[in-house]
């Protein structure tokens, strides 16, 4: 049987990356950079906003699936950036696909909802708050409305133990800088290990679910519990300078729980997402 020949678009990514090595075991991968090279990988530069080069990329290319993970998060650029990249772009993303008959699974994220009907099935209808959840919103929406076949994966907070995640990685800079560090006691959310959302990306090509699908690890637990157990994990000294604040007491637009309902993934993919208490007993 003919492997694969799969797309990983923000392929030099936290998430991506590893999307490109899960992908690498089951097929042929080449990966899209806004800028730059990866070693080991064919990659190309696209700008994921300009709809001709995506899709001369992709004819060009000739994937049989395309995981689309490429996106402006929150403190990486201004509103209109985000909503450019992750709306159009995803938008392009998906016309290019649908173009050359290739599968598509597209990372979107469990801050599409509002926080106050958790826990949120699969099929929850979106209701962001946020600039960043609205931008995830619209690109889920601009992407089913071109390829209805689709996969659009919900998820949460994602870490891994070989590098650290730009969140405690913000978070650490604050503490050596000597400032204070405030992280929400009153958030919920379900982090999940980044490897092992590649593995269900990779394997969601495989299977045929239209729309949305949660993928995430399966605590639930604080921002605030995450964030002191990724600090605890890389042995950094917070010196006193992380405290517990309430998110209420800061922002009206900042959902309070976001628990996901991944029974149906585990389901279809065959597999379990562990919970970072999980994961972290079993990582020495």
């Amino acid at each position: 049987m003919r492997r694969p020949r799969i797309l990983v678009t923000g392929a030099s990514g936290y998430l991506g990356r590893r999307v490109v090595e899960a992908a690498a075991g089951v097929g042929e991968v080449i990966g899209t950079v806004h800028r730059g090279r990866l070693e080991d990988v064919e990659t190309t530069v696209v700008d994921l906003t300009d709809a001709a080069a995506v899709r001369e990329a992709v004819r060009t290319i000739r994937p049989t699936a395309i995981i689309h993970t490429a996106a402006v998060n929150p403190g990486q650029g201004d509103d209109e950036t985000m909503r450019r990249v992750n709306v159009d772009g995803s938008r392009n993303v998906a016309e290019a696909a649908r173009a050359v008959g290739a599968r598509l699974v597209a990372v979107s994220s469990d801050v599409v909802h509002d926080g106050t009907a958790a826990p949120y099935r699969d099929d929850a209808v979106p209701s962001p708050l946020g600039v960043y959840g609205r931008s995830k919103a619209d690109a889920e929406t601009a992407i089913v409305a071109v390829l209805p076949s689709a996969t659009l994966v919900r998820t949460s907070l994602i870490y891994d133990l070989d590098e650290m995640d730009r969140g405690t990685a913000g978070f650490v800079a604050r503490i050596t800088r000597g400032e204070e560090v405030g992280l929400f006691s009153d958030v919920v959310r379900q982090p999940i290990r980044a490897t092992a959302l590649a593995g269900a990306l990779v394997a969601s090509i495989e299977v045929e679910h239209p729309g949305t699908l949660n993928v995430a690890g399966a605590e639930a637990m604080t921002r605030e519990a995450f964030g002191r157990a990724m600090l605890a994990f890389w042995g950094v000294d917070d010196q006193g300078l992380v405290r517990a604040v309430r998110a209420a007491d800061v922002s009206s637009s900042i959902p309070r729980d976001l628990r996901l309902d991944c029974r149906v993934a585990e389901t279809l993919l065959g597999r379990r997402f562990p919970g970072v208490g999980e994961v972290l007993a079993t990582s020495g």
